[in-house]
Formats: C-alpha cells, structure tokens, sequence
C-alpha cells in the first residue's frame, strides 16, 4: 500500500518501500514453498529475463558507467515479479483496498500540481506533474480512471454517495489529463476504451447492452476524428487576408523578410512585418527589451511576431497599439499564441502538434518541438539498429552511439536535444540486437497473453496502457517507469485470483 501510494508522489518512499518489501520478503523465509511457486509459474522467470538480457549484454559494453546507473534503475523488474509473484496469493477484496490506495495517492499528486498552479508556482503544463513526469502520471490517471469505473460498474461503492464521489474523481483526473497536456495518457485512455468497449460487446449475454458498447466503440474513434479534422481545418484556416502590403500606416515600408511558410491560426508569420517600428513602439507597452527572453526563456521578438500574427495584426506601431494589456502579459510570459490563453488544455496540445508539424514539414526543424523530434530519434534509431543489427550496442551504450551518430550525420537538431528513441521497443534493439529484442518482447508479451481468457480486467487494463505507452516514450528508462510496469505486472499477473473478469454476464 505504501509503495501503491507514493508511487505518484515520491520516488525517495516509493524505492523505500521497495527495499522493505524486498527485507520482509528475505526474513520471511519458506523458501521451500516460494520456490515452488517459481517452478509452477516460470512466466516469472520469464518475464525477470528482460532484467537479465540487460546483464548478458554487458560483454559488448563499454561504458560501465551509465550501464550500472540504468541496471540499478531496472531492478524493479528482477526485485518486484520474484518477491511479489512467490507471495501468497491476494484476495480480491485486499486487491481493492490496494488499488484504491494507488488511485489515492494518484489524486492527492493532482490536486497538489493543480493547487501549485493556481498558486503561481510553475511555468507551464509540465510543472504540474510536480513530483514524476507528466507522462509517468497521465498512465497512472488513465489506469486510476479505470479503476474507478469498474469499482462503479461492480458495484464495489456499496453507498450511492461514493459512486458519486467516484464519478466526480474520474471527472477530475479527465481534466487535470487535459491540463497536463499528455497525448500519450489520451492515446492510451482512448485506446483502451475502445478495447474495453469491444470486449463487453463481444462476450455480454444482453443483447442491448452488447449492441450499445459495440456503437460507443465506433463512435469514439470517428468522435476523435472528427475532432483532429476540425482542429486541421481551424488550424489552416486565416483569420486576415495574408497580402503583403507595401507601407505601414506611418508611411514606413515594410521589412522584406523571406517566408519560411509558418503560420498562426492560418496567417503567415513572415510577413508585414516592420522591425523599426516594432523596437520604437514595443518599450512604451513592456519593460522587456525587444532583444530579450521573454519568461520561457524564448526570444521575446519572435514570441511578439507569433502572437501578433495568430491575432491577425500587421506586424508595426498600429498592430503594437491594438494589444491589449492582457496580450501584453501574455507575450511577456511566453505565449505565443493568444488561443493558448483562451482555450482548453489539451486543445492547446493539439493545435501545438499541428504546428510542430507543419513546421517539420516547410523548414525541416524540429528543435524543442516534443513531438516531431520524436521522428527524428526514432529516425536515428533505425539507423543504429541496422548498424547494430546482431548484437546491439550494448546495455551502456546507447546513448553514447546516439550522442556519436548525432555528430556523424551534422544533424539540424541543437546538441540539447540529442535525445534516444522515445520507444522501449527501439531501444530493446538498438542496446541488445535482434537476438536480445526478441527476447525481451517475448517476456513481455508472453506471459500476458498466455492464457489471456483467464487474465482479470485489471491486469488487461494495466497492460494494454503500459504497452501503449512504450511505443511513443522509452518506459522503463526511468526510476518511476521501472516501477509502475514491474509493480503493477506483478501485483495483477502472479499474486490476485482471476475472478475479476472483463464481463460477467452484468
């Protein structure tokens, strides 16, 4: 329960309960009995070899360094399916007491994030995830979230007022997932909603309920496509005309700058722009000097030229005139578009992955961009798996053969940003070759899907969103990922009953 609950809160209590579970389990002793249940259950082994592929791997490293940092990072995943998966088995009803621990714990982290926001603290989304990463907490409100939904549907809240409480906690973690930005605990939510939705159509003995689960499950995804179609058209549809006029109303011509072709809210950046007029005019309405960071720490003038555009405004002293002192404070703190003030959370995110890719697409630069640099480590990563094709670069070598490719190929991206692949699966390959990947995917997969009728609701849940995630984020790299997957994967695979099915017949 503790390490259920401070593992969205605290990685410091979080390894320490690991190290108590790990003390007690060692001072229990039984052996005889623990070993037994290894023997008759070899998916644990099996699953523990992606832990031990990172060891065999260690021949062809040379960088022992940052291989013993990331095997100390990974332990869970040898520490956690041996301990919990030996233990005595967990009833459903302590099972429950656990999970509604963990979806504690996963609210108490949001509302102190949200709470931090509306106190100042914090420049952006991000800072909101205070104590993991925004991505590591929208997987943990997305598993939170169905928890929550099939202790409803269980009826496992015997009193009508926790169902409502219930239903209010979903509403807010929905909202605070929406204000963190992730895509990827969207993807993931949304995924397996529709997963959810198919099984209960597939297996519901009523007719009614079935054919209704099969509608929703075809109307969410064409709902999502609607909502992208929507968002593109907005996004490439101008607010002004776009015609590049020769004189400001001062009678002063207008900067010839060559357009790259970016946009805001549809109208060109580069154009109608007068630099002359914009360092005379912009000091009489802010303190910060046109050559300055604006609070993100980003050029302030090419913050006001992007905020100015996605309001349509002629880049000189007359556009500068019509800011209001709102638009004036939000260009100051780093807003580059005025829709970032206005609108929700994860439109934002949308409309900014729009953005990121249309620039990707016209100059080719995708440096600071979340998204579209992913292409590009995953880009690299291809090539370091054909380079590495056998036998990989080994377990502490990745980075240091993504940090050489980089300088290899003269890459566009900024030396800040020579990141790896951003997919668990990539880099499976790119550290232990094609021999070490297909092991390492076959623990994984294996033992989740061997006899996958009898896996309860909660382990598939968990699964699909842990296995989601891995293709668009490396999620077992960090101290918090490791934990999750091993935790999870081993409370809900080796220790719990099999009663908790997707459908049973309600």
């Amino acid at each position: 329960m503790l390490m259920a609950f401070f593992m969205p809160l605290s990685i410091f209590m979080t390894n320490a309960s690991l190290i108590m579970i790990a003390v007690n389990w060692v001072l229990e002793g039984r052996y005889r009995e623990k070993l037994s249940r290894i023997s008759g259950g070899w998916t644990i082994l099996l699953f523990c070899s992606i832990y031990i592929v990172h060891l065999l791997w260690l021949v062809n490293t040379s960088n022992f360094a940052y291989a013993a940092n990331d095997l100390r990072v990974k332990l869970p995943l040898l520490i956690l399916p041996i301990v919990i998966g030996t233990s005595v088995p967990i009833l459903s009803k302590r099972l429950n007491q656990i999970l509604l621990v963990f979806v504690g714990g996963v609210f108490v982290s949001a509302c102190i994030g949200v709470s931090a926001r509306l106190f100042g603290f914090g420049d952006n989304f991000r800072d909101m995830a205070m104590f993991v990463s925004n991505i590591r907490l929208s997987l943990m409100s997305c598993l939170s979230i169905f928890i929550v939904m099939y202790f409803i549907a269980k009826g496992i809240f015997f009193k009508r007022w926790m169902n409502v409480l219930a239903v209010l906690v979903i509403l807010l973690m929905l909202v605070f997932m929406s204000l963190i930005q992730s895509i990827t605990g969207y993807v993931c939510l949304l995924v397996t909603l529709v997963a959810v939705l198919i099984a209960i159509s597939v297996r519901s003995k009523r007719k009614l309920y079935s054919r209704l689960c099969l509608a929703l499950a075809i109307i969410v995804p064409l709902a999502v496509a609607g909502l992208l179609a929507f968002c593109i058209h907005d996004f490439y549809k101008p607010t002004c005309e776009n015609v590049q006029l020769e004189k400001t109303a001062n009678g002063i011509p207008y900067d010839a700058v060559p357009s790259d072709g970016t946009i805001e809210n549809g109208n060109v950046v580069c154009m109608n722009i007068s630099r002359q007029e914009l360092e005379q005019a912009w000091p009489k309405r802010s303190s910060i000097p046109l050559d300055s960071l604006d609070r993100r720490g980003q050029h302030i003038y090419y913050t006001l030229l992007r905020y100015m555009t996605s309001l349509g405004l002629t880049k000189d002293a007359e556009g500068v005139a019509k800011l209001s002192p709102d638009d004036i404070k939000n260009i100051e703190s780093g807003e580059t578009n005025y829709r970032f003030v206005r609108n929700g959370g994860l439109l934002n995110r949308i409309y900014v992955i729009i953005w990121e890719f249309d620039v990707y697409r016209k100059t080719g630069d995708c440096n600071g961009h979340s998204v579209t640099q992913r292409v590009e480590f995953l880009r690299y990563g291809l090539k370091l798996i054909g380079r590495n094709f056998f036998f990989g670069t080994g377990e502490g070598d990745v980075n240091d053969e993504y940090q050489s490719l980089y300088e290899e190929e003269n890459t566009t991206l900024m030396q800040e940003y020579w990141h790896r692949a951003h997919n668990q699966f990539v880099t499976f390959f790119i550290a232990f070759g094609v021999f070490g990947f297909l092991i390492c995917v076959f623990a994984w997969f294996y033992p989740a899907l061997s006899g996958f009728r009898s896996r309860n609701y909660y382990f598939l849940i968990f699964f699909l969103i842990a296995t989601i995630s891995m293709f668009s984020d490396d999620t077992l790299e960090t101290s918090t990922g490791a934990v999750f997957v091993a935790y999870f994967y081993s409370l809900l695979r080796w220790t719990t009953d099999e009663k908790q099915g997707i459908n049973d017949g309600q």
